[in-house]
């Protein structure tokens, strides 16, 4: 990508259910589609997953104990390109553990971890503008790694 692109994240812990799951579906809406790899852990911080998450955590421990090594619920290889295994991504991006996203040169796009508390993207400035201008209507506040870095 020749774009210049800066890192950004929330400015704050989401611990709001409802705020989480938003921040994480409006990044994934804006960034997706410049993904090429991704991984996410099967594991939550939380106890009580609603039916969807946990359905999604049942799939992705099954893809996981697949490949056959390893811990069956960390690093689980989701290929972008499918539609059943974005559907998953999507379900449990903000209650896993951590999410990693790459582009096709290997740079990172965004990072979800502490089952959606915190959630931290690599983004042009228009996607920036599109996330940003997302999280206004329910005030979810965002600055850019190298401002917060100098606090």
């Amino acid at each position: 990508m020749s774009e210049h692109l800066t890192e950004y994240c929330v400015d704050r812990d989401l611990v709001d259910r409802g705020e989480s799951a938003f921040a994480c579906q409006a990044v994934l809406d804006v960034v997706l589609a410049r993904v090429d790899t991704a991984w996410i852990d099967a594991y939550s911080d939380e106890g009580d997953l609603p039916e969807a998450a946990r359905e999604a955590q049942d799939a992705l421990l099954r893809m996981g104990h697949a490949r056959g090594s390893g811990d069956a619920g960390m690093g689980i290889d989701v290929d972008v390109r499918r539609g059943d295994h974005v559907r998953l991504l999507r379900a449990f991006a903000s209650w896993s553990i951590g999410v990693e996203l790459y582009d096709d040169a290997t740079q990172w796009v965004a990072y979800f971890s502490d089952t959606g508390a915190s959630v931290c993207f690599n983004v042009t400035d228009e996607e920036a503008g599109m996330i940003q201008t997302s999280f206004l209507d329910v005030r979810i506040p965002v600055t850019d790694l190298k401002t917060r870095r100098k606090r």
